[in-house]
């Protein structure tokens, strides 16, 4: 740089003390994403033009005046239905000469196997269950609510005591919604599809759901009490999942014998 400025090299002294007083290069931001650069000791010049020619390559296949615009193939894209590409015309033989698509059959809609109604009544089980599992993995958020409000107004007077039992009214409703919304579809289901440990874990997660939390260990209990009802929920699913696949090789067993 100093020889094509000033016509004149630099010496190895001068290009030493250079590097000691000049930053090392970096791009402009903009070029790569933040949190990337180049590795050290890349010459930044040549990268740009490297870059700079690699963008303009990129754009001359989209030039219709550059010979390579479309891979040098001028054949407009078919509209219309006017033929099948040539990208399908090897995988489809012989059937590549029909001139229009629309000519072509229908592939055939794939029908999935109808393993019975228990098959479908368990499948519906399980999905129910994921569902109530998912449910009940977020109601300690509307119990944690009502608890921190019965414990930031519990020494609460006068107006502030009347303003604290509305609040704390509404948040009491909402969790109890919520654990009644989480809970009551999974304790009707049927004794054969979950089992009596689950019931009673589920039924804790309502009864002790609504105890009145004033400090945060006994909500961390609570907790506990959810995740217990979770792992219980998993193990149906398991149970579930293995009847399922009893039906299914059952199912196809019998096909196979009456082939």
């Amino acid at each position: 740089l100093a020889q094509a400025c000033f016509g004149w090299a630099p010496t190895h002294r001068f290009k030493r003390r250079f590097r000691l007083r000049m930053p090392p290069q970096r791009l402009p931001r903009g070029i790569l994403p933040d949190g990337i650069d180049v590795p050290e000791g890349t010459d930044i010049m040549q990268f740009c033009r490297d870059l700079a020619e690699s963008g303009a390559e990129f754009a001359e296949q989209f030039d219709r005046e550059n010979s390579k615009f479309h891979q040098g193939n001028p054949t407009a894209v078919p509209l219309g239905g006017d033929r099948v590409p040539e990208s399908l015309a090897a995988a489809m033989g012989g059937e590549a000469q029909v001139k229009n698509w629309r000519d072509l059959p229908d592939a055939p809609l794939s029908l999935e196997d109808d393993y019975g109604p228990e098959y479908k009544r368990l499948m519906d089980a399980h999905r129910t269950l994921n569902d109530c599992k998912k449910a009940i993995a977020v109601v300690n958020k509307p119990v944690e609510i009502a608890m921190k409000l019965r414990v930031q107004y519990k020494e609460a007077e006068g107006e502030d005591k009347s303003a604290y039992e509305s609040r704390l009214k509404g948040a009491e409703n909402d969790r109890d919604g919520a654990l009644e919304a989480a809970t009551a579809t999974i304790l009707n289901m049927a004794s054969d599809v979950i089992s009596d440990r689950c019931r009673n874990c589920v039924e804790d997660v309502v009864k002790k759901g609504k105890f009145e939390f004033i400090d945060k260990e006994t909500y961390g209990e609570y907790i506990q009490v959810l995740k217990r009802a979770n792992q219980e929920i998993f193990m149906d699913q398991k149970r579930i999942l293995q009847k399922i696949k009893e039906i299914k090789k059952s199912f196809q067993g019998t096909n196979e014998s009456r082939r």
